[in-house]
């Protein structure tokens, strides 16, 4: 559901209250999503997305520890490039008799061996998994940053709405003072004033619900970037993004999906060719020793291989295919989806800015009208109630107008997320 689909607003008679307020790529998160960039400092006088972004980014668990992640990748990979397939063992063993008080000594040490295709296979899947954990940090950074656009642009909504809500009180008292003047001259009734009095008393009411509106959404923005939710947000707007097809193809959702592919079929041909364990090597030393001391040594170096293993394979080389198999249908499928999302959201701007422009317009004319009612009722030619619904349809248009002025930026800021790229 989009940010901006709330209920609707409640139909203001004689007085509608206006009411509308804005928060861009992190090239590390998405060449190298193991390493993020340094937020901005708190020097800033106005936040924008990016400096949203990279103050929720600075904070993500898997941030933190996205250099010990690092490290576990690289120390994988060379143990998958490792000659030893396991640890080595040693064993050692006595035997005694009687005849002539023989007592024999044996010690062996053996190490399973991996060969020069067993590490190739091994890297392939350990490199996989490193890409992989890499593509998923970017389709994290990603679902984050679209969070935080969600967030910083609910904030200037409610931004917006506060002072529209105070402009339209400060309109409803000037109101009231005119019409408490012409009680007093005679000419009008006093009920005229007690109406303009109860204008001013709902209109600060919708303001502390406006206000109530910018606190709850501020809590939402602090959830992710901490107390820099407090500082003014930039009055600006997110480059927008282009070229949809080549954007799309660095898509990180994209890359994840092709990244399970590789990974998938690296898998399914280490468990098709790694059917049997390693082959081992040992190597035995045996003394001898009798009553007599007589004494007499041998060594022994053996190799044994593993067979057989094709049956005890056959679920593990079953279950890599069905997941290549799964990882192979999503890249079609999502790159469909994506290009449904960039599709809609390019619409959605498109959309965004004719309504700006008749709303434009609408605005106005509204202010215009309002304006001469209101010079008009000072000079006793207009009564309160035709002047009220004048007000109340300048604050319908100025919120309508504020409110699409948000929608489109926060229509490009989808379009943006649309397209994978991050503030």
């Amino acid at each position: 559901m989009s940010l901006f689909s709330r209920a609707p607003l409640r139909a203001r008679s004689l007085l509608a209250l206006a009411i509308c307020v804005s928060l861009s790529t992190l090239p590390v998160a998405a060449q190298n999503a193991a390493t993020a960039q340094s937020p901005v400092t708190a020097s800033s006088t106005s936040l924008t997305v990016a400096d949203a972004f990279q103050f929720a980014l600075a904070q993500q668990p898997w941030t933190l520890a996205a250099s010990a992640r690092q490290r576990e990748q690289q120390s994988r990979e060379a143990l998958a490039d490792s000659w030893l397939a396991d640890s080595p063992t040693i064993a050692s063993g006595l035997k005694t008799g009687n005849r002539d008080g023989l007592r024999e000594l044996e010690i062996e040490i053996s190490a399973p061996i991996a060969t020069a295709s067993r590490r190739s296979l091994q890297v392939a899947s350990a490199r996989g998994e490193s890409a992989l954990y890499t593509a998923n940090l970017a389709q994290l950074a990603l679902k984050l940053a679209g969070d935080v656009r969600d967030a910083y642009w609910a904030v200037q909504l409610a931004a917006g709405e506060l002072t529209l809500a105070d402009d339209e009180v400060k309109r409803a008292e000037q109101v009231a003072t005119d019409s408490a003047r012409r009680t007093a001259a005679g000419d009008s009734a006093r009920v005229d004033t007690l109406q303009a009095e109860l204008t001013v008393q709902t209109l600060r009411s919708t303001r502390v619900e406006a206000e109530q509106r910018l606190n709850a959404a501020r809590q939402m923005l602090r959830g992710l970037i901490g107390d820099a939710a407090n500082r003014g947000l930039a009055d600006t707007v997110e480059m927008r993004g282009s070229a949809a097809p080549r954007a799309l193809n660095d898509h990180p959702s994209l890359r994840l999906a092709g990244q399970s592919e590789q990974l998938a079929r690296a898998k399914l041909n280490e468990a098709a060719t790694l059917t049997n364990g390693a082959p081992t090597v040992s190597f035995a030393l045996t003394n001898e020793r009798s009553n007599g001391n007589a004494n007499a040594s041998t060594a022994r170096i053996g190799v044994s291989f593993p067979f057989g293993g094709t049956q005890r394979a056959a679920p593990r080389i079953a279950l890599a295919g069905a997941e290549l198999a799964e990882a192979q249908a999503s890249v079609p499928l999502l790159r469909r989806q994506l290009e449904a999302e960039a599709s809609t959201a390019q619409a959605a701007v498109a959309m965004a800015e004719q309504r700006i422009e008749v709303l434009t317009e609408r605005g106005r004319l509204a202010n215009e009208v309002a304006t001469l009612y209101a010079k008009a009722y000072r000079l006793g030619e207009l009564d309160l109630p035709t002047r009220l619904r004048a007000e109340g349809e300048r604050a319908n248009a100025n919120l309508a107008l504020n409110r699409a002025r948000i929608e489109l930026k926060h229509a490009i800021s989808r379009v943006n997320q649309s397209l994978g790229l991050l503030p």
